[in-house]
């Protein structure tokens, strides 16, 4: 788990390490345990080490193999740089560090994130006559990619994203994880090439000057969205999108994306629920087994809701013995509280249960803080709350945890998840689905009507009032239509909403230098089969998750199986806003000029109530713009 970058450049060579420099510092926090350099020309490599690169580099290949110099001795003439900022949790040595090569230097990598089944890989190829020096995964990924070309990324079982410089083709390989865990970011100018972990690396280092796609920015404040193309917020940089990787020709300074994943579309009908039930446990046990391949301790966070406690509970039956440190978020007194459940379940596995509350005063304090990490604005302060939890890890001196994320979108745990599979079965029994789901639903009938409204007559929501006359046009909300069958639509979820939540999971925990790992999102073998089953029996009788509750109700607590309500990663935004509404509405009209101010004062109580999450969309565009415009 790292941050990378790098400049391929087109025609000017000076500005290379000065500006490869700038964006590997800019992602300092996504790797304090070292950094790294290498250059690379049609005739020659040169690794290169900074203050911040370990000493004793003895072991390093790109040290071993290659000429090395100080970065900022670097002489010009080089055409590719990469850079690596490294978070050691796999193979701690120094020949874990980056960029790595093999040992003809003739393939360099950087790499961040983690292949689960690097283990089984690595003796695959070593099967094939490939030698390995390392205990990594990097140099897995190096030997894979000689041994199948574009082809490895089928072979992979993780969160990744990288960039390899293949000398013999000349050209640069890079990709992306198949649910888009790990980020991957690039801009093509007239004078390079580049990429990198996190945008605020192109600002810093000055190779893009801060400029808002209008359009983006519009899109996020009326309909929340955010990276649903492949541009971004910031003007000029682009997303490589998950399941697709890019070569970059450096003969001739193209490229090209071609994905190569999709989810399943073909189901199993024959299959009896019981051996379903034993599978899908199976493959996750094996799921959860795989990510806690860590040379460090590894954590968990914990909410007190179905995923997290069985993800915690299955860690247990692997690791009896131990005693998993948990992190939650509480909210005393709201009613959205989960204390007592996240406290059931960490005794219920015997873990060392840790907390954090987060208040109104310290969103506030650390909303620049927040938007700087996050990259951009942020739609829910449930990602503060998440924030706070990967401090309270950190705090805890943990460097890797697991996360819940994705058991929604697999199982179906989503209120239009249940709408989705009423539409798909539109019928006489319709009713009665209905009437069974009232305990997770109220209001089933009311918010089916309302849905089924929305996809006939395109409803939306008129935000213009809030804009000066120039940019009413942009006020209407954009209706999403709910797919016509539940599988359908949680496809369409997750390589939607999920990304965009694994966006914030990235960013929280790598502000601190936390290597996040989610064992339903982003393990292939779970991943297919859960989309190879039909909707109707992921939910059943009412219940959400009906498979996921049946295949590991041995590893939680009871009252968490029964569980019927869905909570979420909640906070108490109205209650957290009206304290400071002065500020909230001076934040907004100093940075955003489109905004009618007067309008918005005049509307605000009425706004907080109804339309909480708007005005947090205004209030966290503003502080972003403040603090990416000083960039």
């Amino acid at each position: 788990m790292c941050g990378i970058s790098g400049i391929l450049s087109k025609r000017n060579t000076e500005f290379m390490k000065d500006t490869v420099f700038a964006m590997s510092r800019a992602m300092k926090h996504r790797g304090p345990d070292g950094e790294g350099f290498a250059f690379f020309s049609d005739t020659a490599c040169m690794a290169a080490y900074s203050d911040e690169t370990p000493s004793i580099n003895k072991e390093s290949r790109s040290f071993l193999f290659n000429p090395v110099t100080a970065i900022h001795d670097v002489a010009d003439g080089y055409s590719v740089a990469f850079a690596h900022r490294r978070l050691s949790i796999i193979d701690l040595s120094e020949s874990g560090h980056q960029p790595m090569c093999d040992t003809s230097s003739g393939y360099w990598i950087t790499f961040n994130g983690e292949i689960y089944n690097y283990v089984e890989l690595r003796e695959e190829l070593r099967n094939k006559g490939h030698v390995f020096v390392t205990q990594t995964d990097t140099e897995v990924v190096l030997e894979a990619y000689k041994e199948w070309g574009c082809g490895c990324l089928q072979k992979f079982n993780g969160m990744f994203a990288f960039a390899l410089w293949d000398k013999k083709s000349n050209q640069v390989f890079c990709a992306r994880d198949r649910a888009g865990v790990k980020p991957f970011y690039f801009s093509n100018t007239e004078q390079c090439f580049a990429f990198a972990s996190e945008y605020k690396a192109f600002l810093k280092s000055g190779l893009l000057k801060f400029e808002i796609n209008e359009t983006q920015q519009f899109d996020f404040i009326v309909n929340g969205h955010l990276e649903t193309t492949d541009q971004s917020l910031f003007k000029g940089i682009y997303e490589l999108k998950p399941a697709h990787y890019l070569v970059y020709d450096l003969s001739d300074h193209r490229y090209q994306i071609t994905p190569y994943y999709s989810l399943p579309t073909t189901l199993i009908t024959d299959t009896p629920e019981s051996q379903l039930v034993e599978l899908i446990e199976d493959k996750l046990i094996h799921a959860v087994k795989l990510r806690l391949r860590s040379d460090v301790e590894v954590g968990s966070c914990l909410s007190g809701g179905l995923d997290s406690s069985i993800i915690a509970g299955i860690v247990k039956y692997l690791q009896p013995d131990k005693s998993m440190k948990l992190f939650t978020a509480v909210f005393p007194n709201e009613s959205f509280d989960e204390t007592n459940y996240a406290k059931l379940a960490a005794g219920y596995v015997s873990g060392s249960w840790q907390t954090v509350s987060p208040t109104a005063d310290e969103f506030f304090r650390d909303a620049e803080h927040l938007n700087y990490f996050q990259d951009l604005p942020v739609w829910s302060t449930s990602t503060y709350s998440q924030h706070r939890v990967m401090k309270l890890a950190a705090d805890h001196h943990i460097k890797v945890v697991l996360d819940g994320q994705g058991a929604d979108e697999l199982f179906g745990g989503y209120s239009h998840h249940y709408m989705a599979l009423w539409k798909e079965h539109l019928g006489f029994n319709t009713i009665e689905r209905i009437n069974e789901a009232k305990a997770t639903i109220p209001g089933a009938y009311q918010l089916f009507g309302k849905q089924l409204l929305k996809d006939v007559f395109g409803l939306s929501i008129d935000y213009s009032g809030y804009f000066d006359k120039t940019h009413k046009r942009f006020g209407k909300s954009r209706n999403d239509k709910l797919n016509s069958s539940l599988n359908e639509q949680l496809a369409t979820d997750y390589r939607g909403r999920l990304k965009s939540f694994l966006k914030c999971e990235d960013r929280c925990s790598m502000a601190f230098g936390i290597e996040s790992r989610v064992p339903f999102a982003d393990d292939v073998d779970l991943v297919d089969y859960l989309f190879s089953i039909p909707g109707n029996k992921k939910i059943q009788q009412g219940v959400s998750k009906y498979l996921l509750r049946e295949a590991t109700k041995t590893y939680i607590p009871s009252q968490i199986y029964n569980r019927k309500d869905k909570i979420g990663f909640e906070t108490p935004v109205t209650k957290w806003f009206l304290p400071h509404k002065k500020q909230v509405i001076d934040t907004i009209n100093s940075q955003l000029d489109f905004v009618d101010g007067t309008y918005l004062a005049s509307n605000f109580d009425t706004l907080i109530q109804r339309k909480p999450a708007f005005l947090l969309r205004l209030y966290s565009l503003s502080i972003w713009k403040k603090v990416f415009i000083n960039s």
